[in-house]
């Protein structure tokens, strides 16, 4: 749980504060890759969003994120296309593997979120592009 709760605390620190106004964010830095978000659901109690890179001649698998304001909670959901697809049409991860896999991947995403504040992206630097 504490992680979860760090990463919301992380998240909020770079999530631009007039999310609710429009879905999809870029922030860019002079010598960094466009981030982007893109604000997938909003409920009352859960936001979902999409986290990628943009660069170049590439995009970078989205990273899919549900936030739970009540519990003040982030999690990440699923890291890849083929993580998403093999869910949604029933497959499973083994019981005994699975929470440790949701927890070496939000291990992974709360070094993400640090490393993307520590290199510049932060909350006051968002353009709304939808």
């Amino acid at each position: 749980m504490q992680l979860h709760e760090y990463n919301h605390r992380l998240l909020l620190a770079l999530l631009p504060d007039d999310a609710a106004q429009a879905t999809v964010f870029h922030s860019t830095s002079a010598t960094q890759a466009t981030l982007q978000i893109t604000i997938r659901n909003r409920f009352k109690y859960t936001t979902e969003l999409a986290m990628s890179m943009l660069f170049d001649d590439a995009v970078s698998d989205a990273l899919v994120i549900r936030i739970y304001h009540d519990a003040q909670l982030a999690e990440l959901v699923y890291s890849n296309e083929f993580e998403k697809q093999y869910r949604q049409l029933g497959g499973q991860v083994d019981p005994g593997n699975q929470a440790s896999l949701r927890y070496s991947q939000n291990c992974f995403f709360n070094k993400w979120l640090i490393y993307l504040l520590e290199k510049g992206y932060r909350k006051d630097a968002w353009t709304a592009v939808k």
